[in-house]
Formats: C-alpha cells, structure tokens, sequence
C-alpha cells in the first residue's frame, strides 16, 4: 500500500471485526456499567461467570465478565460489565437446573463501581449472592 494512503473501507471494516473477535477491543453499549463483585470459589472445579439474557434460564450473552471463571478454592475480584436496562442477569455454573443469580432489578439502576454484594460458589458448585448491609433498592429491599 502506497505511502499515506488508507485502508480501503472494506479492509478497515475486517480488521475491527477481528480485532472485537480477539478481544483486543472491547464493545459495550451504551449506558453499559461495570460492577465490580468479589467471587469466592469454595468448589473443586472452576467457575463459570456470564451475564447474559435471562429468560429464566441462560440466553445470549449481553455483558462480560473479566475474569469469566475463578479457580477452584480461589477468590477473585471480578469485573462484570452490565448493559442498561432490564432482562439480563449474572449467571453462575448455569445449566438446566440452575437459572440467574443476579437479576438487572436486584441491584438499583444508576449503580456502577464496587457493589456491597458478594458471590459464593459452595462446595457442591452451588453459587450464592451475600448482601453486606441491607440497602434499599436491592434485592427487591
């Protein structure tokens, strides 16, 4: 490619594709917040963190969660970016008997930083939320 040219449009659009693909860049919606949870692992396996559409149980995936899973008997501080809105949920080890741990509607709207919410993972890998205080607006508080 000629000196001071640019990519062509095609090719710039491809290389940002890749690049969200790889994880080099991150997209998030707009309004998106980042929460940050400490998650404490008790089991003997890893644990698996999503945030993801809820319809009771897990549907496509809407946010992230950095790191995605915490190391067996590990505690980790985990960052999870939310989407605005309602209809998404943190998931935790889900599966067929296991639907969202943390709903949009348990934790207030505008919230966004560290939260006095905890998550445990018991030793049957069995995921829990612990609220420290009670605080209206959470957990239906």
């Amino acid at each position: 490619m000629p000196r001071g040219s640019r990519l062509p449009a095609v090719s710039a659009v491809v290389l940002g594709l890749w690049l969200a693909a790889c994880g080099v860049i991150d997209v998030a919606p707009v309004g998106s917040r980042e929460w940050h949870i400490v998650v404490e692992n008790s089991s003997d396996v890893p644990a698996s963190l999503f945030v993801a559409e809820d319809g009771g149980q897990m549907g496509a995936l809407v946010g992230t969660a950095t790191p995605s899973t915490v190391a067996a008997g590990q505690s980790e501080r985990v960052t999870f970016t939310v989407p605005p809105g309602d209809g998404w949920a943190i998931f935790v080890n889900p599966g067929p008997e296991r639907g969202p741990l943390i709903l949009a509607a348990d934790v207030p709207a505008d919230v966004a930083g560290p939260l006095p919410v905890s998550i445990g993972i018991g030793a049957d890998g069995s995921p829990f939320a612990m609220m420290k205080g009670e605080s209206p607006g959470w957990f239906g508080n």
